[in-house]
């Protein structure tokens, strides 16, 4: 795995998918985009949720 990040954690945020990406929406409403093409993991942590159920 060349040029990856091996795992990514998010706490206390919102997950949602925007124009086929995840972005993370913290406490204070700023978005993140997550480069899910270069990250082997992303560990969810207490206090994440998504505003839809995952299928």
């Amino acid at each position: 795995m060349k040029e990856r990040v091996s795992m990514v954690f998010i706490q206390k945020g919102q997950i949602d998918v925007k124009d086929g990406a995840f972005v993370v929406i913290d406490e204070t409403g700023t978005r993140t985009h997550i480069p899910v093409g270069s990250i082997a993991c992303i560990m969810l942590e207490p206090g994440t949720r998504s505003p839809r159920p995952w299928d």
